[in-house]
C-alpha cells in the first residue's frame, strides 16, 4: 500500500523531497510568526524588512550571477570550478561593502534618513557573504541532482534563523537587530552545513585551476554581462517597497508588508520553489539534448496552476480575518496587504520558477528589458499616490503584466525558438 502512494516519475520524487524539505523550512517562520509578532513590534519588522532589502539588492553583485550558470556545463569540473569562481567574487564584493561602510557609514544614515541602522550596517557584508556563497552551493547540488541537501540546508537555515530570533527576542532587548542576527545565524548555520557536503564529494576529485576559471568566466561573461544589471533591478523592484515605505510612509507600514511577504508569499511559493528547482535541472537536461522542453513546460504549468488556485481563492476572501485572528487585531491590517496582493502571488507562483528559461535559452538581453520595466513601475508607483493601499494595487498591477510576459516568453522559448 504505501509503495502504491509513492511517486512513481523522477520528477515527481525530486519535487516530494525538495517540497518536503521547503515546505518545513518555511512552516517554521510561518508558525514562529504568531510569537515573534507579539515579541517584536511592526516597527521592528519593518526596520528589519529595511536591512533584508538591502542585504538582498547588494547580494546579487555577490557572485556576478555566475551561480546561474552552475547547472550548464556538460563537465562536472567546468561547474566545479564556476562554483570556486562564485565563492571567490562572494568574498571580494562582502570585503569592498565592508570597506564601503566602514568609510561612509554616517552619510549612508543620513542618506536613508535613519540614524538608527548605524548598529547593524557592519552585519549587511556578512550576509552578502554568507547569502553569496550558499547560493553558489546550492546550484551545485541542483546540479548533481542532491535534493535532499539542498532541502535540509533550507530546513537548517530556517530552524536556526527562528530559534534564534526568539531566543534573542526573549532574552535581550535588541529590537530590530534581534531579528537581524537570527537571520545571519541562519544563514551561516546552512552554508556551513552545505560547505562540508560540498568539500566532501569534490575534494579528492576537482582542485581550483586559474586558467580554468579565467576562460570560464569569459565563456559565460552574458551571465554578469547582462543579468547582474537585470537581477539588480528585480531585486530592486522586490526589495524597493520595503525601502520606500520605510522612508516615505513608516516603519509600521513595511513592517505590516513584511509580515505578508513572510507569512503569505513564502507558503504560496513553497511548492512553485520545488517545481523550479527541478524544472530547471530537467529544461537544462532537455535543452542540451534536444533544443527544446515543450514537454516538461507544459508538465509544469499545469501541475502550478492547478496547485495555486485554492490559496489564491482563501487569502481573497478571508486574509483581514486570517491575520486578525492568529496575530492580533493589531496585525489585521496586514491581511488587507495581502488581499490586494493575491494576483501578484497568483501569478508568480505560476512564472517564476518557469523563468529559469531565460537563462536556459540564453535570453538575458530580454530578461534585462523586463527587470527595466518592472523597476520603472515600482518607482512610478511611489510617485503616483502617497496612499498605501493604492499604493499596493498598483505594485500588484506591475508585477501581474510582468508575470504575464513571462508565461508569454517562456512559452515561446520551450519551443525553442531562438
Amino acid at each position: 500500500m504505501i509503495k502504491r502512494l509513492k511517486p512513481k516519475s523522477e520528477f515527481s520524487r525530486n519535487v516530494l523531497t525538495l517540497m518536503t524539505g521547503t515546505t518545513i523550512a518555511q512552516a517554521l517562520p510561518i508558525a514562529s510568526a504568531p510569537i515573534l509578532t507579539r515579541i517584536f513590534t511592526p516597527e521592528d519588522f519593518g526596520l528589519f524588512a529595511f536591512y533584508f532589502a538591502v542585504v538582498s539588492i547588494l547580494s546579487v553583485l555577490a557572485t556576478a550571477r555566475y551561480e546561474l550558470a552552475i547547472v550548464l556545463p556538460k563537465r562536472r569540473d567546468d561547474a566545479y570550478q564556476i562554483v570556486t569562481l562564485s565563492c571567490v567574487i562572494s568574498t571580494l564584493v562582502s570585503l569592498l561593502t565592508l570597506l564601503f561602510i566602514w568609510l561612509f557609514e554616517r552619510q549612508i544614515a543620513v542618506l536613508l534618513n535613519n540614524t538608527n541602522i548605524a548598529n547593524w550596517l557592519y552585519w549587511i557584508p556578512l550576509s552578502i557573504f554568507f547569502m553569496g556563497v550558499y547560493q553558489s552551493l546550492y546550484y551545485w547540488f541542483n546540479r548533481e541532482k542532491a535534493y535532499r541537501n539542498m532541502a535540509n540546508s533550507r530546513v537548517v537555515l530556517s530552524s536556526t534563523m527562528v530559534v534564534s530570533q526568539i531566543g534573542i527576542g526573549f532574552l535581550t532587548k535588541l529590537s530590530a537587530l534581534g531579528l537581524i542576527i537570527g537571520q545571519v545565524a541562519g544563514q551561516v548555520a546552512a552554508t556551513l552545513y552545505m560547505g562540508q557536503k560540498f568539500i566532501k564529494d569534490t575534494r579528492v576529485i576537482h582542485k581550483p585551476h586559474k586558467l580554468k576559471l579565467i576562460a570560464l568566466a569569459k565563456r559565460y561573461i552574458n551571465f554578469p554581462k547582462y543579468l547582474v544589471v537585470a537581477h539588480t533591478m528585480n531585486a530592486s523592484s522586490r526589495q524597493l517597497p520595503n525601502i520606500l515605505f520605510n522612508i516615505l510612509f513608516s516603519s509600521s507600514v513595511a513592517g505590516f508588508f513584511l509580515l505578508v511577504q513572510r507569512v503569505i508569499g513564502a507558503p504560496i511559493t513553497i511548492v512553485g520553489g520545488a517545481v523550479g528547482d527541478v524544472f530547471r535541472q530537467q529544461a537544462s537536461k532537455a535543452y542540451a539534448e534536444r533544443g527544446e522542453c515543450r514537454v516538461e513546460f507544459l508538465s509544469t504549468v499545469r501541475k502550478l496552476t492547478a496547485i495555486s488556485i485554492l490559496p489564491s481563492l482563501v487569502l481573497l476572501f478571508m486574509a483581514p480575518q486570517l491575520f486578525g485572528f492568529v496575530f492580533g487585531e493589531e496585525w489585521r491590517v496586514a491581511g488587507v496587504y495581502a488581499q490586494i496582493l493575491v494576483p501578484m502571488f497568483f501569478l508568480q507562483f505560476i512564472a517564476s520558477p518557469l523563468s529559469v528559461l531565460f537563462v536556459i535559452a540564453e535570453k538575458q538581453k530580454e530578461d534585462l528589458l523586463m527587470q527595466v520595466v518592472l523597476l520603472s513601475g515600482i518607482l512610478m508607483t511611489f510617485f503616483l499616490t502617497k496612499d498605501v493601499n493604492m499604493a499596493l494595487m498598483l505594485i500588484s498591477t506591475s508585477y501581474s503584466l510582468i508575470y504575464l510576459w513571462v508565461l508569454y516568453k517562456t512559452n515561446s522559448f520551450s519551443k525553442g525558438i531562438k
